[in-house]
């Protein structure tokens, strides 16, 4: 698990999954890829990220991926 908390503006309650979708940006000049990539890529290695909002000012970015297992071929 890594975590990853900012004291920025924050993130309003009803934008909070629409950040991972692609092209979706809070930003004037933003693209709105960078968490919908970030996203894919932790899916694609079957873990998950997640935000919350502070209690304070900002975010918590959250991600987990699962402990490695070896393949057995018995």
């Amino acid at each position: 698990m890594v975590t990853v908390t900012d004291c920025g503006v924050g993130i309003a309650t009803e934008n909070a999954e629409r950040l991972f979708d692609a092209f979706y940006t809070t930003k004037a000049s933003g693209m709105g890829m960078g968490l919908s990539i970030c996203r894919s890529i932790i899916e694609a290695h079957r873990g998950r990220l997640s935000v919350a909002e502070n209690i304070g000012p900002g975010a918590t970015f959250q991600f987990t991926l699962p402990l490695h297992e070896e393949d057995h071929a018995w």
